[in-house]
């Protein structure tokens, strides 16, 4: 009987800290709708990936 194998993915959380009555906590946001400005380090690593992916695919 042969093991059927799965692939893992793992969960991304995208956590955000905050100050609630004078104390931090790190809570759950949605990215969805949420705009990374040129320029930002992020922009330009998103960037980078999504070149390297369509150099991949041609």
């Amino acid at each position: 009987m042969k093991t059927e194998k799965k692939k893992w993915t793992p969960k991304i959380t995208n956590l955000r800290k905050v100050i609630v009555d004078g104390v931090e906590q790190w809570v759950e946001f949605e990215t969805e709708g949420y705009v990374i400005p040129a320029g930002h380090a992020y922009y330009d690593i998103i960037l980078g990936m999504h070149k390297q992916e369509l150099r991949k695919g041609a």
